[in-house]
């Protein structure tokens, strides 16, 4: 099996001595001494970005079975990795969140009888000298990953987990204001970034180059090529708080399939999923998190012949969470959650100069002008990777050499960009849906 490159080698730090820190805090043990300790790369090529993560497999004084641990911490070398995550903003929204909104919500859930299991549990955690986050590994309680999108059943799983999630920072929200604070989302990252920002534009220019070879898509190529530039715009503008919208909950903010780990009983039915990685949760419309899931976890199958099931699904769960919780005001209703669905947050969405809203005739029109954009964006840059395994498309060795992609060399880059976009599975879903795109405006962005 091949691993991440940043994995291979653990950095000096994580020796013995912090292990012992690590194992005293989270067992309220003092005495404990660590006997002996080995460090595992974390992750496959593919699996996650926004950080480097190891497993240590530890012995220690206090109990006679091994302790498997999950560390997560910055890269050490230079690069566009690095770039991104050196101004810890991720780190801090993910520690507030394991730290302090998660277990709010879990409390609130557990108060009336919903044992939902949020996240896995944070053994240990520290700024200074460097980000660490040390959690149980929960593929010792059966989670494993999935190579493949989900079908129906899962989907209904993490729809009604992400409802409940919502729901919990709907009630909490007033006592917790700092869910508020977390405002930056995975759009503004591309912002932030021009390498990051002309990776993703490059994606897009691909998806306008390979169209010319498609009989009946060749008239999209000029149009596609057209949006690359404006379209993250008007979406990271998703990320900025819209008082107008309907309904507002902290999302979890990057809900992939690769962010989840999935458990199943003897038999093979699937009892649970742990959703992962909170480093990006943002407050705002829930079409964040409904949208982005909709393309980056649920299968191109299950979406297009259950899409409206799963909306309906989540809104019924959601609903029901905050009856259970005695929710004050008025609940959420389907169509609204629909038209945040459509108005995407506030994009295109217009003010007057006082800042009040506009007529609803204006509002209106513009929710569906503006409709979806989001979700060309998704079916141009995210799905074409989520459609398969990045071994299938990228040379990867076979042994355990690390596999890292090369972000200074643009070109081999672009080519294993390529043949994502034209992998069967993802060619037949821009065949029957690119048509729906241009004929909704989706590629013709002012």
């Amino acid at each position: 099996m091949a691993f991440n490159k940043d994995e291979m080698t653990a950095p000096s730090w994580m020796n013995r001595g912090f292990f012992e820190k690590v194992l005293r805090h989270s067992e309220r043990n003092g005495a404990l001494a660590v006997e002996e300790f080995r460090i595992l790369p974390g992750t496959k090529p593919g699996d996650h970005f926004a950080s480097v993560i190891f497993r240590a497999i530890v012995r220690h004084s206090a109990s006679d079975q091994e302790v498997s641990l999950i560390v997560k911490t910055l890269p050490a070398e230079e690069g566009l990795k690095m770039d991104i995550l050196k101004d810890g903003y991720v780190f801090e929204t993910e520690t507030l969140m394991y730290t302090v909104i998660v277990p709010a919500m879990q409390r609130l859930l557990q108060s009336v009888g919903d044992h939902t299991v949020l996240g896995a549990r944070l053994l240990y955690h520290e700024k200074l000298p460097i980000w660490v986050m040390v959690f149980e590994d929960i593929t010792k309680h059966g989670y494993g990953m999935k190579v493949k999108q989900l079908d129906l059943e899962e989907s209904k799983v993490v729809f009604g987990k992400v409802a409940r999630w919502h729901a919990a920072s709907m009630y909490l929200v007033d006592t917790m204001p700092e869910m508020k604070s977390l405002t930056k989302g995975v759009y503004n990252l591309f912002e932030q970034n021009h390498q990051f920002l002309q990776m993703w534009q490059n994606s897009i220019g691909i998806l306008s180059q390979i169209v010319k070879d498609m009989p009946g898509l060749e008239q999209y190529s000029e149009r596609i090529a057209n949006v690359k530039e404006t379209i993250f715009k008007r979406a990271s503008a998703i990320y900025t708080y819209d008082p107008t919208s309907y309904v507002h909950v902290l999302n979890h903010g990057d809900c992939h399939f690769k962010n989840m780990m999935f458990k199943r009983t003897e038999e093979g039915k699937l009892e649970d999923i742990m959703l992962l990685d909170f480093q990006l949760s943002v407050w705002g419309t829930p079409a964040i998190d409904l949208i982005y899931a909709m393309y980056n976890s649920v299968s191109i199958d299950t979406r297009e012949a259950h899409r409206d099931e799963l909306i309906s699904f989540y809104h019924e769960e959601l609903t029901a969470s905050l009856t259970k919780f005695g929710y004050l005001r008025k609940l959420p209703t389907l169509l609204e959650i629909h038209l945040e669905l459509l108005k995407c947050g506030h994009l295109g969405t217009h003010r007057s100069k006082e800042g009040g809203e506009s007529s609803s005739l204006l509002r209106m029109a513009n929710v569906f002008t503006c409709l979806l954009s989001t979700e060309f964006l998704l079916a141009s840059t995210f799905v074409p990777f989520m459609c398969v395994d990045v071994s299938e498309v990228m040379d990867i060795p076979e042994n355990a050499d690390g596999f890292e992609v090369d972000f200074g060399d643009v070109e081999k880059m672009m080519e294993g960009f390529r043949r994502c976009f034209l992998t069967p599975v993802y060619v037949d879903f821009i065949k029957k849906n690119l048509p729906k795109f241009a004929r909704k405006g989706l590629i013709d962005l002012e």
